[in-house]
């Protein structure tokens, strides 16, 4: 492995937790929650999006529904010819004990899903209902889709909720889910709770550029603390319902860096690969004592050591500028350009992404 390079550059300038990017169509778009409404971001470039960011509100839900408050981790999805959006929400009048998963219809693949028509599907047929669950995320393994979430525990669900576990469902169609839900993991890490709460939440797909790691990278402790961090569930083939065909890490992917010089509680994490490198884009505060406040997007870069995932373990240091943070590696700089001349070569990223995404589909 080459010398890791562990500076963190800061994506937006307003707080975007729970932050979600993906690309299509020579665009870049983020998600993230927003609370009472789902938007999207589109950007030429991922550092556009801290000073050019073109905004679009695509969903406000009517009042009083079972989904028309506290909408939280909305993510981008192109499945199967069209676009859909995965978000938790709650009842206004039931609080935070009433949040389950509900989807969002788009335009087709081909046109821009910042701009398109949107319309509420509801939520995922055959899902779990009586089941709290937030952040939801779709994956696809051995050409199936599969969505994964953050859920309270099936026994003593009422009482449950303390503790968040992540479970796995496998999809017939991005609408329905055709199996019983399967818990992957459980916080009995220590460094998984916060107080007498034990939280696994976030989940999120990551893959080696050349398909040696295959898995999900989760958050863990409470999110409203600066001890938020993320940890990796390693894929090791076979059926992805069974607990025993996923690896949990050791130690955190990434946390803070104990140093009293921030950002604070990395966590709620997307990967995606630019250029010849994979980055991961994250949620992190300014301030140890911010909570849910300032809760920034932040990239930092993810290579692997030991044929595991590896962001040296800490937050890195914040670079003072764009240029430096591109400046770490000549294939980062060469597709990002530097901060005079931000313009993203195109038609590479995209070849790399629908190689590497077809490389999975044909290998796994």
């Amino acid at each position: 492995m080459t010398a890791y390079n562990n500076m963190c550059v800061s994506v937006t300038r307003q707080s975007t937790p729970d932050p979600y990017v993906t690309y299509a169509n020579n665009n870049f778009y983020l998600t993230f929650t927003s609370g009472g409404h789902v938007e999207i971001w589109r950007a030429r470039t991922v550092l556009d999006f801290h000073d050019r960011p073109d905004k679009h509100v695509i969903w406000r839900p009517p009042p009083n529904t079972d989904h028309s408050a506290d909408l939280w981790a909305p993510e981008l999805h192109c499945l199967r010819g069209r676009w859909y959006v995965y978000y938790a929400a709650a009842h206004p009048a039931h609080g935070n004990k009433s949040h389950r998963m509900y989807v969002l219809g788009g335009p087709p693949a081909h046109e821009d899903p910042a701009t398109g028509r949107w319309e509420f599907l509801g939520g995922i047929r055959g899902m779990p209902q009586q089941q709290w669950a937030i952040d939801g995320t779709v994956i696809e393994l051995h050409h199936t889709l599969y969505f994964v979430y953050s859920g309270w525990p099936f026994d003593n669900h009422d009482n449950s909720e303390k503790t968040q576990e992540i479970f796995i469902i496998r999809l017939s169609d991005p609408l329905t889910a055709d199996s019983p839900a399967t818990c992957l993991c459980q916080p009995h890490e220590p460094w998984e709770r916060s107080g007498d709460a034990g939280i696994n939440e976030g989940p999120q797909f990551l893959a080696a550029l050349d398909n040696s790691w295959v898995g999900l990278v989760y958050s863990c402790a409470g999110s409203w603390t600066n001890e938020y961090k993320m940890n990796t569930l390693q894929w090791l083939g076979g059926d992805p319902l069974n607990h025993a065909s996923w690896r949990k890490g050791r130690q955190p992917l990434i946390t803070n860096n104990n140093r009293g010089t921030g950002p604070w509680g990395p966590g709620h994490g997307s990967f995606l690969p630019i250029g010849n490198e994979i980055v991961g884009i994250f949620h992190a505060t300014d301030s140890p004592t911010d909570g849910w406040n300032n809760r920034r997007a932040r990239m930092q870069r993810v290579c692997f050591k030991d044929g595991q995932p590896f962001m040296g373990g800490k937050v890195g240091p914040l670079a003072r500028s764009y240029d430096e943070f591109v400046s770490g590696s000549a294939g980062f700089a060469s597709t990002l350009g530097s901060l005079q001349h931000m313009e993203l070569n195109q038609a590479s990223i995209g070849g790399l992404l629908k190689k590497v995404k077809n490389k999975i589909k044909q290998e796994l």
